[in-house]
C-alpha cells in the first residue's frame, strides 16, 4: 500500500499515477476488447448491480435566517432561507403599522439575499445565482414571472427604471433589462473594483460598497455599452452597506480598528470627498437613509438598529439603539416602522417614532443556521446556531414539521442518546438536554470548556466534544445533573469532528490531520498515531469510522480514505478529489455521502481503496453536516436549513 503518518504530497502523486495506469489500462482492453473493464476512481460508470446513483430532495425544512425585507403599501416581504415570506399589515388612519397577518410564501431555490419592490413586481436575489420576478399584483396570490440564473454570487439588488443592478461579489455589477419582467435579459457586468457587497444607483450612477480594501467605488452605468469607473475612496475594514440622498453617499463598514457611518460629499463623481464618520463599536452589514435618519444594521457589539441624525451631514449624531447580542443584516423604513432583518432570530418591527428609543412592537421568529442533524424515530434533533436545539417531526421526509425548540448559546452539533441530545454548543461549550416528551426539551445540565466545542459523540457514559483549539475533551455524562471532565488530549491542531469506535476516539484535527487516541481507559487517554499531509490543501474536517476505515473529508484534497486497521499505524488507502472544500461525509452502507461547498457527492465504497463517484445533488448553499441512515439522508444546510433526500 502507501505510506502512513506525515504524508507528503508524493502519496497524492502515487494515487494519480495508479489512476492513469488503470485509465491506460482501460484504452489498451477497449482497443482489444471493444468495451472497457475498468475506469478510473472519479469517471466510473455505474453498473446496473450497483445501488441507486442519485440522491433526491424529499423535503425541506428552510425557514432559516433572514436577510433581507421589503415594503409596499399594506404588505411585507421577507426572506427566512429558501422562503419569501409575505404579510399583510394593517395600518390606521394616520397610516401607522398595527398589526401583521402571515398570507402567503414564495418559495425559492436559494437563500433570499437581497429584494426590493417596483410597480407590481417583487425582484428577489435568490443565493444560489438567480435573479426572480413576482408578480405581486395581487399579494396574497404571487406568481412568477420570470427569472434568470447568473454565474455568480448574488450579494444585493437595486432597480432604476427598467434595469435591475446586482452586486456580485468579485463579478462585480450586473446589468439586466427588466422592462419585460417575464424575460429578464443580461445586459452586461461590469468588473467594479473590489468585491461588490451592496450598492446603491441614482441616475445611471452606482455607488458600490465594495469589501476590503476598495471602499467606495463610483461608476457610471449609463450607456450599459461603455460603462466607465469614476472616483473612488478608501475605507477602513470591509465597506459592507451603502445608501445615498442623492448629495450625499453613506457607507457603513465593518473593521476592529475604525468602524464607521462613513459620509462622503458626490457632487463631484470623480472626487469623493469625505466630510465626516459617526464611530461604531464593530461596524454594520447595512445602512438606509430615510430623510433626515440614518438607520444602521449593526453587527457585534453594535447588533441591532442603530438610528443616527444627518440632517447636517458634517456633524452626524447618534440618537438612540436598541441592541440585541444576535448580528441584524439589513434593515427597511415605512412610515417609521423599521422592519430590521434580524439574521438568526428573524425578523423585528420596531416602532422609531422616537429615534432615541426604538421598540419592537412585532416579532416574526425565524431558524438559524442549521449546523449538525442526528436523528431518532420519527425525529431530526437539529443543530440550529443561535436558535439552540430544534425538534423536527420528519415521519413524512416530504413535509417537515416544527415539534419544539430550546434556546441554547449556538449550537453546532448533536448526538442524541436515549432520552437525551447532548449539544456541542460553541463558545459555551456543553449542554445536556433531556428529550423524553420531544414537545418539551429541557435542559438538564452544563459545562463549558475551554475551546469552542464544535462536534460530539457520546459512547457509554462518555461524552467526546471536539473542541476546537481546546482538542478533544472527554466528559463523564452518568450523571446526568453533573457532568464532569474527565481528561482532555491536546491535538496540535483544530478539532472539528470526533468519532468513536472500539475504544479508539478518531478526531479530525485540521491541519494536524486524523488524530487516533486510546480511550480504552477515558481518564487517561493516550495518542496512538495521526494521519496527515503537509499539502496546504489538506485539512481534517470531518470523520466518520466504519468497519476498518476511516472516512476523511480533507478540506480542497476531497475524501481520503485511512486503514485503521491498526490505529497506532493508520495508512493511507484510498483517495476521491474534488474541486471544492469537503466539509463532512457520512457513510451509510456501501456508500459514502460527502458534502462540498457546492453539492453532495456519491460514492460507491464497496471498495474503500477505490471510492466510486457514482452521483451528484447540487445543493442550494454551503452545508456544514451530512447524517446519512437507511431512511434518509439529512444535510445541515446551514442558512439553506435542514434539507432531506431519498438515499
Amino acid at each position: 500500500m502507501f505510506k502512513k503518518g506525515d504524508m507528503q504530497m508524493k502519496d497524492v502523486f502515487v494515487f494519480k499515477i495508479i489512476k492513469l495506469a488503470v485509465l491506460y489500462c482501460s484504452f489498451v482492453m477497449v482497443c482489444i476488447f471493444g468495451s472497457p473493464i475498468a475506469a478510473s476512481a472519479s469517471e466510473v460508470t455505474p453498473q446496473s448491480s450497483r445501488a441507486s446513483s442519485t440522491v433526491e430532495i424529499t423535503g425541506r425544512w428552510n425557514q432559516g435566517p433572514v436577510f433581507a425585507s421589503a415594503v409596499s403599501g399594506n404588505y411585507l416581504y421577507f426572506g427566512s432561507s429558501g422562503t419569501v415570506r409575505v404579510v399583510a399589515v394593517e395600518k390606521d388612519g394616520s397610516r401607522n403599522a398595527v398589526a401583521w397577518e402571515e398570507v402567503a410564501s414564495i418559495q425559492t431555490d436559494g437563500v433570499v439575499r437581497d429584494m426590493i419592490l417596483r410597480d407590481d413586481h417583487l425582484y428577489i436575489a435568490d443565493g444560489s445565482g438567480w435573479l426572480r420576478l413576482v408578480n405581486i399584483k395581487n399579494p396574497r396570490k404571487p406568481k412568477l414571472s420570470g427569472k434568470l440564473e447568473l454565474d455568480s454570487e448574488i450579494k444585493a439588488i437595486h432597480i432604476e427604471n427598467d434595469r435591475v443592478y446586482i452586486a456580485a461579489g468579485w463579478k462585480g455589477i450586473h446589468m439586466i433589462d427588466v422592462s419585460k419582467p417575464h424575460k429578464p435579459e443580461l445586459i452586461d457586468s461590469f468588473p467594479s473594483k473590489g468585491y461588490s457587497l451592496d450598492l446603491v444607483v441614482k441616475e445611471g450612477i452606482a455607488y458600490v460598497a465594495a469589501g476590503h480594501d476598495a471602499g467606495l467605488q463610483i461608476s457610471d452605468l449609463s450607456n450599459p455599452s461603455e460603462p466607465k469607473a469614476l472616483g473612488s475612496h478608501p475605507i477602513a475594514g470591509s465597506a459592507s452597506g451603502i445608501d445615498t440622498n442623492g448629495r450625499h453617499v453613506f457607507v457603513v463598514n465593518m473593521d476592529d480598528h475604525e468602524p464607521s457611518l462613513s459620509i462622503f460629499d458626490v457632487s463631484d463623481k470623480d472626487n469623493p470627498t469625505q466630510v465626516a464618520a459617526e464611530p461604531l463599536e464593530y461596524g454594520a452589514e447595512r445602512v438606509r437613509i430615510d430623510g433626515n435618519l440614518a438607520y444602521v444594521a449593526g453587527v457585534a457589539n453594535d447588533a441591532g438598529l442603530i438610528v443616527i441624525d444627518i440632517a447636517d451631514p458634517a456633524n452626524p449624531k447618534k440618537l438612540g439603539a436598541w441592541w440585541d447580542s444576535t448580528c441584524s443584516e439589513s434593515v427597511t423604513i415605512d412610515n417609521q416602522i423599521a422592519y430590521l432583518a434580524h439574521g438568526d432570530q428573524g425578523l423585528e418591527v420596531l416602532d422609531v417614532r422616537k429615534p432615541d428609543e426604538p421598540i419592537v412592537i412585532k416579532h416574526f421568529s425565524a431558524a438559524g443556521h442549521v449546523r449538525g442533524i442526528d436523528t431518532q424515530g420519527d425525529y431530526a434533533f437539529v443543530a440550529n446556531g443561535y436558535r439552540g436545539l430544534k425538534i423536527v417531526d420528519v415521519t413524512d421526509g416530504a413535509n417537515p414539521k416544527d415539534v419544539s425548540e430550546l434556546k441554547t448559546y449556538r449550537a453546532l452539533d448533536v448526538d442524541v442518546a436515549g432520552p437525551f441530545v447532548h449539544v456541542a454548543d460553541d463558545w459555551a461549550g456543553y449542554k445536556l438536554i433531556d428529550i423524553s416528551d420531544p414537545t418539551n426539551p429541557l435542559e438538564v445540565s452544563s459545562l463549558d470548556t475551554p475551546g469552542y466545542a464544535e462536534g460530539i459523540q457520546v459512547n457509554g457514559h462518555y461524552a467526546y466534544i471536539a473542541d476546537g483549539e481546546g482538542g478533544l475533551r472527554i466528559l463523564n455524562v452518568s450523571n446526568p445533573k453533573q457532568p464532569v471532565e474527565v481528561a482532555a488530549v491536546s491535538l496540535g491542531g483544530y478539532a472539528y469532528e470526533v468519532s468513536v469506535q472500539n475504544d479508539i476516539a478518531y478526531v479530525a484535527a485540521g491541519k494536524a490531520g486524523l488524530v487516533a487516541v486510546n480511550v480504552s481507559i477515558p481518564t487517561s487517554p493516550i495518542i496512538l498515531d495521526s494521519y496527515k499531509f503537509s499539502d496546504r490543501k489538506f485539512e481534517a474536517r470531518g470523520v466518520d469510522v466504519r468497519g476498518a476505515h476511516a472516512y476523511l473529508a480533507a478540506g480542497y484534497m476531497g475524501l481520503l480514505v485511512v486503514d485503521i486497521t491498526s490505529p497506532n499505524d493508520l495508512k493511507s488507502a484510498g483517495i476521491f478529489e474534488t474541486k471544492w472544500r469537503a466539509n463532512n461525509v457520512s457513510i451509510s452502507g456501501d456508500r459514502a455521502f460527502l458534502i462540498d461547498s457546492a453539492s453532495i457527492k456519491v460514492l460507491d465504497i464497496r471498495n474503500p481503496e477505490a471510492p466510486v463517484h457514482i452521483g451528484d445533488q447540487k445543493l442550494p448553499a454551503n452545508a456544514a453536516r451530512i447524517h446519512a441512515n437507511d431512511v434518509g439522508v439529512y444535510v445541515a444546510g446551514m442558512e439553506s436549513g435542514l434539507i432531506i433526500f431519498e438515499p
